[in-house]
């Protein structure tokens, strides 16, 4: 009888109160449990096919979650395909995008570029060719392998790097843009030669809620350092490396070392690399390791979401020192990326340098300058329709920091475009004239012509 009496008091009493008066209904069990634990969010369901206790997954699907510059820089999405190309639809992109994605549920993310060039040349030197058919291969991954609470907010994953090239009917090792018309720059961009090797094999983790990422092993630095938007990739924008990275950096490339990067806030970063700056494309990292061949390079970036009005900008400051060989040495890089107007694809870009002779003999510059600029999708321009969509001219100069056959200071001029065809190909002609090439005697300009063809999946 005490339920039936308990019942008839509640319905009195639920009866009796003023109309006004709200009356809560039964609380949901869970939620009142959650009413103990002020601020806590409901718990997710898995976020991976090995997702565990609560505040801790193991191959995570989700991506680390990390500051605006450090994700730009450090994450890869699991879309390859570009909207508002000339044909749509192709079954290569289709196929791609369903590899992708089917990756990014193991948390595996990934960029790919493939590309063959066709290259004619004026001003080569004797016994050399001036028409290369070449292709090159470029990959970067990322796999999550966990994320904690602990730590302030931590997350692990595992970063691999490799590129391959090698010369259609000749060798890619012998046969080079850079060799054949004896210049100081790269005009190609990265000329991989006849091989096939990783660049990167390290481990990166964050803390302090994204703040903070360590990445230790096989690095290359410049997948972190000394980016810009408009011109940061041979595959799809300006070709001469120039242009993507100075000679005057003291770097290798798949060099044994150490990266930290730092975001306390939007608007500042900065970075710290300790790398071996000796080791040959292909090399074991640690072959000849030395503290006589090595770079400490900081890099202290401000980052403006409206410049001036014109849209965003970034300014990075890139000071380092180091040994080469065992001879000591100092410099300096400067690097701009700035929107030109609001209302159009419009941006400019600026880097330059210097060091001494010894650190300027790692990559083969002493001093440089390059700057240019760039129309970049996607836009309403029927040109530019795409995200991979670009337009750009450039201007760079670059001192020799050794002796040269033929001249110390090196000027270039290139000219490029790229038409997006499909999804995931491109069509890329590209014109450069370089005036005085460092180590030509027979000439004092060279003229290049490139057409290049990228599947970037």
């Amino acid at each position: 009888m005490a339920p039936i009496s308990h019942l008839l008091t509640a319905t009195v009493a639920l009866c009796a109160a003023p109309l006004g008066q709200q009356v809560s209904p039964p609380p949901d069990p869970d939620e009142s449990m959650r009413q103990d634990r002020p601020g806590l969010e409901p718990e997710p369901g898995p976020v991976g096919p090995f997702a565990q206790q609560a505040g801790f997954s193991l191959l995570p699907k989700t991506q680390p979650t990390l500051m605006p510059y450090l994700a730009t820089v450090n994450l890869y999405g699991d879309s390859c395909t570009e909207a508002g190309a000339l044909v749509t639809g192709d079954p290569l992109s289709a196929a791609a995008q369903s590899v992708k994605t089917a990756l990014a549920q193991y948390g595996v993310n990934y960029a790919i570029w493939q590309s063959y060039d066709f290259v004619a040349m004026s001003g080569t030197l004797g016994d050399t060719k001036d028409v290369l058919n070449y292709y090159a291969f470029n990959s970067f991954l990322t796999w999550n392998i966990f994320q904690t609470d602990e730590l302030g907010g931590s997350a692990g994953w595992l970063t691999v790097g490799a590129s391959a090239g090698t010369g259609l009917g000749y060798d890619g090792d012998e046969q080079t843009a850079q060799g054949n018309m004896g210049t100081l720059g790269f005009p190609l961009g990265t000329d991989f030669g006849q091989s096939a090797y990783l660049y990167q094999l390290a481990w990166q983790q964050s803390f302090m809620a994204g703040q903070v990422i360590v990445t230790a092993g096989l690095v290359d630095p410049e997948m972190y350092m000394d980016l810009n938007t408009y011109a940061n990739n041979q595959f799809n924008q300006l070709m001469n490396y120039e242009f993507i990275n100075p000679a005057t950096l003291p770097w290798s490339y798949n060099a044994l070392g150490v990266v930290v990067q730092w975001q306390p806030v939007n608007w500042f970063y900065a970075m710290f690399a300790s790398i071996a700056n000796n080791t040959a494309y292909g090399a074991s990292p640690v072959q000849d390791i030395s503290s006589d061949d090595w770079t400490n390079t900081f890099e202290l970036g401000l980052i403006g979401e409206d410049v001036l009005g014109l849209g965003p900008g970034t300014l990075r400051v890139l000071p380092f020192f180091g040994t080469s060989k065992g001879e000591t040495g100092t410099g300096i890089a400067i690097n701009l990326e700035q929107k030109l107007s609001k209302s159009s694809p419009l941006g400019m870009f600026m880097r330059a340098g210097f060091t001494n002779d010894a650190l300027g003999a790692v990559q083969g510059g002493k001093s440089s300058f390059a700057s240019g600029l760039v129309l970049n999708g996607p836009s309403e321009s029927p040109l530019l329709k795409t995200q991979q969509a670009y337009l750009a001219g450039g201007f760079y100069w670059l001192e020799a920091p050794y002796p040269t056959t033929a001249h110390e200071n090196e000027y270039g001029f290139e000219l490029t475009y790229v038409l997006q065809l499909t999804e995931t190909l491109t069509l890329q002609p590209d014109l450069q004239v370089i005036l005085d090439p460092a180590n030509n005697p027979t000439t004092d300009s060279v003229l290049m012509f490139t057409m290049q063809l990228t599947y970037t999946w």
